[in-house]
């Protein structure tokens, strides 16, 4: 249970940021869009694991091709990773389709948190989003932006890296956002953590609520910083690799392996023994998760949804 003067102190906090975001609030397509249920999931599915500009550029596109959700639903999946490319972890395209063929059977756009969350690729946080910024929901909203600030704001952190538990985070937010207004309000507490109150060396003096902050001062650079290095494979992560083969089969389908490997040895200037072996574990991957398929002459091609 949140204590009342922590809710007190916030009265103060939340009319302070609001009126700060309003002339200082960032500006992305998709904000300016109309915030329709369809516009907010598609965004939000490809903001998951990719950053606010690259999925700018590829946005308003995606929803040319796929104005609504029916028109989504009814794409064949090869059409549907062809328009995602440029975007990353494919996964995500086909948990897109999966959700609006969902949504399509049963008529309607689900309005609920439990609902949005039966949908695919769907979580916790981006059936919040889904709710606060189609819907302005009351609902908590809690990204890593708004965990570190609400974290900052509430308690003094040690250091930059610190942050509460994420439950602790949820339970504040509920208890703070303001009514009517959820979709403004945790708009300003990303973009205060995107542009000020950032992970590393936040930049507290231009803050406007340093002077109620906890953790303006004092907080210091983590004792051990632990950063996940993601393995490299001839000069790329997995994930990378996997992408361009998708895309080379996406614009050559009935490619066979001979030529699959020839194309990315010659375009990548790539002449090691293993890099074969390395390709071909990748391909039976790809096939094993639903992204490729064989013909009967064993060419390769995007999988139909079945």
């Amino acid at each position: 249970m949140i204590h009342h003067a922590t809710r007190q102190r916030f009265r103060s906090i939340v009319p302070r940021l609001l009126e700060w975001h309003r002339n200082n609030q960032r500006s992305f397509l998709w904000r300016g869009l109309r915030r329709s249920p369809y516009v907010v999931l598609v965004s939000e599915f490809m903001l998951q694991q990719t950053g606010a500009k690259q999925v700018e550029k590829h946005l308003q596109e995606f929803l040319r091709q796929f104005p609504t959700v029916k028109k989504l639903a009814a794409a064949s999946r090869p059409e549907v990773i062809r328009a995602w490319h440029g975007l990353g972890y494919n996964r995500r395209a086909i948990n897109l389709h999966r959700a609006a063929k969902a949504i399509t059977e049963q008529g309607r756009f689900p309005k609920t948190l439990d609902e949005l969350r039966a949908l695919p690729g769907v979580g916790l946080y981006t059936a919040s989003a889904m709710l606060a910024f189609a819907h302005n929901a009351d609902v908590p909203v809690v990204d890593v932006n708004i965990e570190r600030v609400l974290s900052r704001l509430w308690k003094r952190m040690p250091n930059f890296a610190a942050t509460l538990p994420m439950r602790d985070i949820y339970e504040l937010d509920a208890s703070i956002l303001p009514k009517g207004r959820s979709s403004q309000w945790h708009e300003a507490l990303m973009d205060l953590g995107a542009t000020i109150c950032i992970k590393n060396k936040p930049k507290c003096s231009a803050c406007p609520l340093r002077t109620t902050c906890p953790s303006a001062k004092g907080m210091k650079q983590p004792l051990r910083e632990t950063t996940n290095v993601e393995p490299t494979y001839f000069g790329q992560p997995r994930r990378i690799w996997r992408g361009r083969i998708l895309q080379l089969v996406s614009k050559n389908e009935d490619i066979k392996n001979r030529a699959l490997f020839a194309h990315l040895k010659k375009h990548y200037a790539i002449s090691d023994s293993s890099f074969v072996p390395f390709v071909t574990s990748i391909l039976t991957k790809l096939k094993a998760e639903g992204f490729l398929t064989r013909t009967k002459k064993g060419a390769l091609q995007l999988a139909e949804h079945k």
